[in-house]
Protein backbone atom coordinates (compact mmCIF):
# COMPACT_ATOMS: atom_id res chain seq x y z
CA UNK A 1 0.00 0.00 0.00
CA UNK A 2 1.32 3.53 -0.78
CA UNK A 3 2.66 5.55 2.12
CA UNK A 4 2.03 9.39 1.99
CA UNK A 5 3.41 11.26 5.28
CA UNK A 6 2.62 13.76 6.53
CA UNK A 7 3.79 16.39 9.53
CA UNK A 8 5.07 20.10 10.14
CA UNK A 9 8.86 19.34 10.06
CA UNK A 10 9.46 19.69 6.56
CA UNK A 11 13.21 18.02 6.82
CA UNK A 12 12.40 14.98 8.69
CA UNK A 13 9.96 14.26 5.71
CA UNK A 14 11.90 15.00 2.96
CA UNK A 15 14.21 12.48 4.56
CA UNK A 16 11.86 9.83 5.10
CA UNK A 17 10.97 10.20 1.01
CA UNK A 18 14.11 9.66 0.11
CA UNK A 19 14.91 7.11 3.18
CA UNK A 20 11.87 5.05 2.34
CA UNK A 21 9.84 6.24 -1.07
CA UNK A 22 6.79 7.38 0.96
CA UNK A 23 4.59 10.60 -0.92
CA UNK A 24 4.27 13.71 1.27
CA UNK A 25 1.93 16.41 0.66
CA UNK A 26 4.02 18.36 -1.56
CA UNK A 27 3.49 15.42 -4.22
CA UNK A 28 0.01 16.52 -4.59
CA UNK A 29 0.50 20.20 -4.56
CA UNK A 30 0.59 21.25 -1.33
CA UNK A 31 3.51 23.65 -1.67
CA UNK A 32 1.18 26.14 -3.58
CA UNK A 33 -0.45 27.40 -0.32
CA UNK A 34 1.60 30.11 1.26
CA UNK A 35 -0.82 30.15 4.37
CA UNK A 36 -0.25 27.56 6.62
CA UNK A 37 -3.93 27.59 7.61
CA UNK A 38 -4.81 26.54 3.76
CA UNK A 39 -1.99 23.99 3.72
CA UNK A 40 -2.94 22.61 6.90
CA UNK A 41 -6.35 22.18 5.62
CA UNK A 42 -5.46 20.76 2.32
CA UNK A 43 -2.88 17.99 4.00
CA UNK A 44 -5.99 16.89 6.45
CA UNK A 45 -8.25 16.58 3.29
CA UNK A 46 -5.71 14.32 1.61
CA UNK A 47 -5.70 12.33 4.79
CA UNK A 48 -8.86 12.16 4.57
CA UNK A 49 -8.29 10.47 1.42
CA UNK A 50 -6.32 7.41 2.86
CA UNK A 51 -7.93 4.07 3.07
CA UNK A 52 -6.00 4.19 6.65
CA UNK A 53 -4.53 6.76 8.82
CA UNK A 54 -1.80 5.89 11.56
CA UNK A 55 -1.06 8.61 14.04
CA UNK A 56 -0.38 9.68 17.65
CA UNK A 57 -2.34 12.19 19.59
CA UNK A 58 -3.00 14.31 16.80
CA UNK A 59 -5.84 16.77 16.59
CA UNK A 60 -4.84 16.63 12.18
CA UNK A 61 -5.43 13.10 12.17
CA UNK A 62 -8.75 13.20 14.17
CA UNK A 63 -10.42 15.92 12.08
CA UNK A 64 -9.20 14.05 8.55
CA UNK A 65 -10.33 10.50 10.48
CA UNK A 66 -14.28 12.88 11.17
CA UNK A 67 -14.17 13.74 7.71
CA UNK A 68 -13.19 10.72 5.72
CA UNK A 69 -14.98 8.15 8.16
CA UNK A 70 -12.04 6.43 9.20
CA UNK A 71 -10.40 4.94 12.31
CA UNK A 72 -7.24 6.07 13.49
CA UNK A 73 -5.18 3.63 14.41
CA UNK A 74 -2.47 4.11 16.96
CA UNK A 75 1.15 2.88 15.72
CA UNK A 76 1.98 0.49 18.31
CA UNK A 77 -1.49 -1.06 17.17
CA UNK A 78 0.06 -2.67 13.75
CA UNK A 79 3.04 -3.36 15.30
CA UNK A 80 2.82 -3.88 19.22
CA UNK A 81 4.96 -1.81 22.36
CA UNK A 82 7.57 -4.84 21.87
CA UNK A 83 7.73 -4.15 17.80
CA UNK A 84 7.28 -0.46 17.75
CA UNK A 85 10.07 -0.29 20.22
CA UNK A 86 12.29 -2.78 18.42
CA UNK A 87 11.80 -0.65 15.23
CA UNK A 88 12.46 2.79 16.91
CA UNK A 89 15.78 0.96 18.52
CA UNK A 90 16.98 -0.27 15.04
CA UNK A 91 16.66 2.60 13.60
CA UNK A 92 18.65 4.05 15.79
CA UNK A 93 21.17 1.55 15.48
CA UNK A 94 21.64 2.32 12.19
CA UNK A 95 21.01 5.77 11.50
CA UNK A 96 21.58 7.56 14.73
CA UNK A 97 23.95 10.18 12.86
CA UNK A 98 20.98 11.11 10.95
CA UNK A 99 18.95 12.53 13.89
CA UNK A 100 19.35 15.83 15.85
CA UNK A 101 20.64 14.71 19.44
CA UNK A 102 17.63 15.32 21.32
CA UNK A 103 15.39 13.97 18.68
CA UNK A 104 17.49 10.65 18.82
CA UNK A 105 17.19 10.56 22.85
CA UNK A 106 13.67 11.01 22.51
CA UNK A 107 13.32 7.59 20.46
CA UNK A 108 15.07 6.08 23.08
CA UNK A 109 13.16 7.36 25.80
CA UNK A 110 9.73 6.34 24.05
CA UNK A 111 11.36 2.79 23.24
CA UNK A 112 12.10 2.44 27.00
CA UNK A 113 8.27 3.63 28.34
CA UNK A 114 7.09 1.07 25.41
CA UNK A 115 9.22 -1.72 27.25
CA UNK A 116 10.03 -0.78 30.55
CA UNK A 117 7.88 -3.35 32.22
CA UNK A 118 8.99 -6.15 29.86
CA UNK A 119 12.92 -6.01 29.89
CA UNK A 120 15.76 -6.88 32.29
CA UNK A 121 17.54 -3.87 34.36
CA UNK A 122 20.81 -4.44 32.24
CA UNK A 123 18.50 -3.86 29.04
CA UNK A 124 16.71 -0.71 30.52
CA UNK A 125 19.62 1.08 32.05
CA UNK A 126 21.58 0.92 28.28
CA UNK A 127 18.70 2.69 26.66
CA UNK A 128 18.80 4.99 29.15
CA UNK A 129 22.46 5.47 28.96
CA UNK A 130 22.27 6.05 25.41
CA UNK A 131 19.51 8.82 25.92
CA UNK A 132 21.17 10.78 28.77
CA UNK A 133 24.34 10.56 26.29
CA UNK A 134 22.58 12.90 23.98
CA UNK A 135 20.40 14.67 26.40
CA UNK A 136 22.62 14.99 29.85
CA UNK A 137 20.77 18.15 31.25
CA UNK A 138 17.12 16.25 31.26
CA UNK A 139 16.53 14.65 34.81
CA UNK A 140 14.01 12.32 33.95
CA UNK A 141 17.13 9.59 32.19
CA UNK A 142 18.94 10.23 35.96
CA UNK A 143 15.78 9.64 37.76
CA UNK A 144 14.61 6.37 35.71
CA UNK A 145 17.53 4.93 35.83
CA UNK A 146 17.89 4.98 39.47
CA UNK A 147 14.97 4.21 40.53
CA UNK A 148 15.71 0.88 38.01
CA UNK A 149 18.91 0.61 41.00
CA UNK A 150 16.42 0.99 43.66
CA UNK A 151 13.80 -1.64 42.05
CA UNK A 152 17.04 -4.28 42.45
CA UNK A 153 17.97 -3.09 45.89
CA UNK A 154 20.93 -1.63 44.85
CA UNK A 155 20.70 1.47 46.83
CA UNK A 156 24.14 2.32 46.25
CA UNK A 157 23.97 2.09 42.40
CA UNK A 158 20.82 4.21 42.38
CA UNK A 159 22.37 7.02 44.99
CA UNK A 160 25.08 7.22 43.04
CA UNK A 161 23.11 8.28 39.88
CA UNK A 162 21.06 10.83 41.62
CA UNK A 163 24.38 12.54 43.93
CA UNK A 164 26.10 13.12 40.34
CA UNK A 165 23.37 14.71 38.46
CA UNK A 166 22.16 16.96 40.57
CA UNK A 167 26.13 17.85 42.41
CA UNK A 168 26.41 18.47 38.55
CA UNK A 169 23.66 20.96 38.20
CA UNK A 170 24.65 22.82 41.42
CA UNK A 171 28.35 23.08 40.07
CA UNK A 172 26.82 24.56 37.14
CA UNK A 173 24.65 27.17 38.70
CA UNK A 174 21.60 25.84 37.38
CA UNK A 175 18.99 28.59 38.02
CA UNK A 176 16.56 26.46 38.98
CA UNK A 177 17.81 23.58 41.18
CA UNK A 178 14.30 22.07 41.92
CA UNK A 179 14.10 21.38 38.10
CA UNK A 180 14.67 17.51 39.16
CA UNK A 181 11.94 17.42 41.39
CA UNK A 182 9.58 18.81 39.31
CA UNK A 183 10.38 16.46 36.88
CA UNK A 184 10.04 13.60 39.42
CA UNK A 185 6.47 14.84 40.34
CA UNK A 186 5.24 15.90 36.75
CA UNK A 187 1.67 14.68 36.13
CA UNK A 188 -0.24 14.39 32.87
CA UNK A 189 -3.46 14.04 31.70
CA UNK A 190 -2.93 10.26 33.03
CA UNK A 191 -1.37 11.49 36.68
CA UNK A 192 1.66 11.67 37.85
CA UNK A 193 4.22 10.35 35.41
CA UNK A 194 6.70 8.34 37.99
CA UNK A 195 3.77 7.76 39.60
CA UNK A 196 5.16 3.67 39.73
CA UNK A 197 8.88 4.68 41.52
CA UNK A 198 7.92 6.56 44.47
CA UNK A 199 7.46 4.02 47.08
CA UNK A 200 11.01 3.00 45.28
CA UNK A 201 12.38 6.35 46.00
CA UNK A 202 10.92 5.88 49.76
CA UNK A 203 11.88 2.39 50.47
CA UNK A 204 16.03 3.73 49.17
CA UNK A 205 15.04 6.64 51.52
CA UNK A 206 14.47 4.74 54.30
CA UNK A 207 17.75 2.59 53.70
CA UNK A 208 19.85 5.53 54.31
CA UNK A 209 19.90 7.27 51.28
CA UNK A 210 20.18 11.24 51.64
CA UNK A 211 19.33 11.93 47.81
CA UNK A 212 16.72 9.39 47.56
CA UNK A 213 15.51 11.09 51.14
CA UNK A 214 14.98 14.66 49.35
CA UNK A 215 12.95 13.04 46.64
CA UNK A 216 11.13 11.58 48.79
CA UNK A 217 10.42 14.49 50.93
CA UNK A 218 9.59 16.57 47.53
CA UNK A 219 6.91 13.69 46.95
CA UNK A 220 5.32 13.89 50.23
CA UNK A 221 5.32 17.41 49.98
CA UNK A 222 4.07 18.11 46.90
CA UNK A 223 2.25 14.56 45.70
CA UNK A 224 0.56 13.63 48.87
CA UNK A 225 0.27 16.49 51.23
CA UNK A 226 2.11 15.19 53.95
CA UNK A 227 4.04 17.67 55.56
CA UNK A 228 5.30 15.97 58.52
CA UNK A 229 6.44 13.19 57.03
CA UNK A 230 8.15 15.09 53.90
CA UNK A 231 9.90 17.74 56.99
CA UNK A 232 11.21 14.38 58.65
CA UNK A 233 12.72 12.85 55.18
CA UNK A 234 13.91 16.64 54.67
CA UNK A 235 15.90 16.31 57.82
CA UNK A 236 17.50 13.14 56.80
CA UNK A 237 18.83 14.62 53.61
CA UNK A 238 20.09 17.69 55.40
CA UNK A 239 21.82 16.01 58.35
CA UNK A 240 23.95 13.91 55.65
CA UNK A 241 24.99 17.41 53.95
CA UNK A 242 24.06 19.92 55.46
CA UNK A 243 25.29 22.76 53.45
CA UNK A 244 23.78 20.91 50.03
CA UNK A 245 21.69 23.74 48.08
CA UNK A 246 19.34 21.41 46.39
CA UNK A 247 18.44 20.15 50.11
CA UNK A 248 18.03 23.32 51.84
CA UNK A 249 15.90 24.34 49.14
CA UNK A 250 13.39 21.54 49.46
CA UNK A 251 13.49 21.78 53.95
CA UNK A 252 12.88 25.98 52.87
CA UNK A 253 9.68 24.85 50.42
CA UNK A 254 8.20 22.24 53.20
CA UNK A 255 8.75 24.26 56.13
CA UNK A 256 7.17 27.26 54.54
CA UNK A 257 4.30 24.99 53.37
CA UNK A 258 3.79 24.22 56.92
CA UNK A 259 3.79 27.20 58.18
CA UNK A 260 0.81 28.84 56.23
CA UNK A 261 -1.24 26.06 56.85
CA UNK A 262 -0.45 26.34 60.62
CA UNK A 263 -1.31 30.15 59.87
CA UNK A 264 -4.28 29.40 57.98
CA UNK A 265 -7.38 31.25 59.12
CA UNK A 266 -9.54 28.17 58.25
CA UNK A 267 -7.44 25.91 60.53
CA UNK A 268 -9.33 24.28 63.59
Amino acid sequence: MATLVIGQDRATLDYLKSETGAFVSDDFGAGQFEDETLRAFFEMALMARCRQIYAGSSVFATMSSVMGGIRVLRPKALFGDRGTATAILDELKVRQSDYHPLEAAFGYQSAFLLMEDSINPAQARGILERAAALDPQNPAYALKMAAGYFREQNYRGGEAILKAFMLREIDAGAENSMQIMQVLTGASWRGHVMAGDFELYLVAAKAGCPYAAACTAHILHTVLGRTEAALAMAALSLEAEPANRLFRDIELAVRTAATANDSSPLRV
